[in-house]
């Protein structure tokens, strides 16, 4: 970085990075933040935050923010089951940049019963979901006004029913609609503002993490606040997506063995060549 330039994670971010002097970078443990990736020198694009937008690291927004609608998705659906098909399409628009994964990318799930599971990822200019058309009334002195039962979901989780609707939004605010007249029917109450899922910074998770040492100290499973198999049910979602993206075609799943049916191009991409001494063994 040159002497007073400013970095930004983004071209919408209002943040800016601290500088990557050699002084900074004295206090990274660059070759175990590289992990099993190969070895390469460092680039400020690949590192904090940026990391998600390189296969070598991450998986995209669709295994970046993924993970917290899948696991809400799933327990509307009352899947435990991993899905019998996926099929992911997109690619990467608009900026002219080295980011390999998608930032458009629309993921599509079937499980065995016949319920369907989409997931769009939406890194451009895009509508909210969710929101009733609103209702459109002529005032007595001659104004328009627009009213709405609900309010839009940016993130989050949307379900349809065979009686009607509900949307979830990330911070935790949901409602119900019915029939075809969109019947406003029970919801989450005043609505929460105090989540921003547009926040990038993040808040560090010290809540989850505390909860995950607590466990650990303990060796009781019982009280982990999120099981890890049902962690790690919603985290398949998004790499068996990427899977099919980065293959461009349907792949056919085998949920009780968690691999790809009669595929060995896919089945290869369930693992990745280790480097030096970051390797997990076939059996942990």
């Amino acid at each position: 970085m040159k002497p007073g330039e400013k970095f930004r994670l983004n071209l919408e971010s209002s943040h800016y990075e601290p500088p990557y002097t050699e002084a900074y970078l004295s206090k990274v443990h660059y070759d175990m933040w590289l992990g099993p990736a190969h070895k390469r020198p460092f680039n400020r694009n690949r590192f904090h935050y940026n990391w998600h937008w390189n296969w070598d690291y991450g998986n995209g927004d669709t295994g970046n923010q993924g993970p917290h609608q899948f696991d809400v998705a799933r327990w509307m659906l009352g899947e435990d089951d991993l899905p019998v098909k996926v099929y992911s399409q997109g690619g990467y628009f608009a900026y002219k940049s080295a980011q390999e994964t998608p930032n458009t990318q629309t993921s599509l799930f079937e499980y065995a019963d016949g319920k369907l599971l989409e997931f769009g990822t939406r890194g451009l200019y895009t509508n909210p979901e969710g929101t009733l058309l609103p209702d459109i009334k002529i005032t007595g002195d001659g104004r328009i006004s627009a009213e709405s039962d609900a309010t839009p979901v940016k993130i989050g989780t949307i379900v349809l029913g065979t009686e009607g609707w509900m949307q979830i939004d990330s911070g935790g605010n949901w409602q119900t609609f019915f029939g075809r007249k969109n019947e406003p029917g029970p919801t989450s109450g005043e609505k929460d503002e105090s989540y921003n899922p547009m926040d990038l910074t993040g808040g560090g998770g010290g809540g989850i993490f505390k909860n995950f040492i607590h466990a650990v100290k303990s060796g009781k499973r019982s009280d982990l606040a999120c099981d890890i198999e049902v962690g790690h049910r919603s985290t398949v979602l998004p790499l068996i997506a990427n899977v099919s993206y980065r293959l461009g075609r349907e792949l056919k799943t085998d949920g009780k063995h968690e691999a790809f049916i009669d595929d060995d191009d896919a089945n290869k991409m369930l693992t990745r060549d280790y480097r030096g001494e970051y390797t997990v063994p076939e059996e942990v």
